[in-house]
């Protein structure tokens, strides 16, 4: 028996009704689940962006994912570029050359591009002077500076310390990146909320990424400052004196004296923590010491029972 083809159009129209409200539902996902994918998709294509370039240089820009703005791409490190370096030396130098030798040590970082952060002098009476010099030179010429070091003085002791933190760098600019991505696909999401609800719920969600954001960029200027520049700290001391970081040699009657103080210092605390700590528990024994006393010098009292 064949169908009418009223009856098929029909059949075709209450399909295509069906089609139509399973869309609708799909088009009414929250908001959190499109900021998701839609900040993963920016991720992923900026990711592509710089896999095809093949290693960009910090002139080179990328575009956004979200709203095509142009954004300034950050160098990439290489691997051991990224290094913190820092040392001390200990140098004795000629009687009476203390003044020379100073300012030998800042003349040096000075020419080589550096620049004195701290200084620290011993004149005291009775003793031979004493002092340090700590300066900061760009990196490449951190050696230079050692070297130079030599004509200073005689070289007693020298600790040369350096950390390569390329990893960290570049673990830093990927999140950096990443980060960014997200925070322009919420602006992006941002000036097209109509309502209250979703603008506040996009705008909390934008506190957290623009605070991960100036974390992860504190990090690296701090990264950039200490790889830029290298600190070196120069300790000078005269025959017959001492480093000024180093304590006099032998017994000394004033650091007995502060040794024997901060021992003291430590039982008392000790002591009035324990009797702090353990003070309920002696009103607690004293109440109950009371209450036994008085129990002894009245027993009658306690025996009684009223008729």
């Amino acid at each position: 028996m064949y169908r009418s083809p009223v009856a098929w159009l029909c059949l075709l129209l209450v399909l295509a009704a069906g089609c139509s409200g399973g869309g609708g539902a799909g088009s009414g996902a929250s908001l959190e689940e499109q900021a998701a994918g839609g900040a993963e998709a920016g991720a992923d294509e900026s990711n592509r962006g710089q896999d095809s370039t093949g290693g960009s240089t910090a002139g080179e820009l990328a575009e956004g994912s979200s709203n095509g703005s142009i954004w300034q791409a950050l160098p990439v490190a290489a691997t051991g570029e990224r290094v913190i370096k820092d040392g001390t030396m200990v140098l004795e130098i000629e009687e009476g050359a203390f003044d020379t030798a100073f300012a030998e040590v800042v003349t040096a970082s000075e020419r080589l591009g550096g620049t004195v952060v701290a200084t620290t002098t011993d004149n005291s009476v009775g003793r031979p002077p004493a002092g340090t010099v700590t300066v900061r030179v760009p990196a490449d010429e951190y050696e230079q500076l050692l070297l130079s070091m030599r004509d200073v003085g005689i070289v007693r002791n020298r600790r040369i310390s350096s950390e390569d933190v390329s990893t960290e760098y570049v673990d830093l600019q990927s999140r950096l990146r990443q980060q960014e991505a997200q925070e322009r696909f919420y602006l992006g999401l941002l000036n097209d909320a109509r309502d209250v609800e979703d603008a506040i719920a996009i705008q909390q969600q934008l506190q957290g990424l623009q605070t991960d954001i100036e974390r992860i960029k504190g990090r690296l200027q701090f990264i950039d400052d200490r790889t830029t520049f290298s600190t070196l700290t120069v300790e000078l001391y005269e025959p017959g004196g001492a480093p000024i970081t180093e304590p006099p040699s032998g017994p000394s009657l004033a650091a007995s004296w502060l040794r024997a103080r901060e021992a003291f210092v430590a039982v008392v605390g000790a002591v009035l923590v324990t009797t702090v700590s353990l003070l309920p528990l002696l009103l607690i024994a004293a109440v109950a010491w009371a209450v036994w006393r008085w129990s002894r010098r009245h027993p009658s009292t306690l025996g009684a029972h009223p008729e």
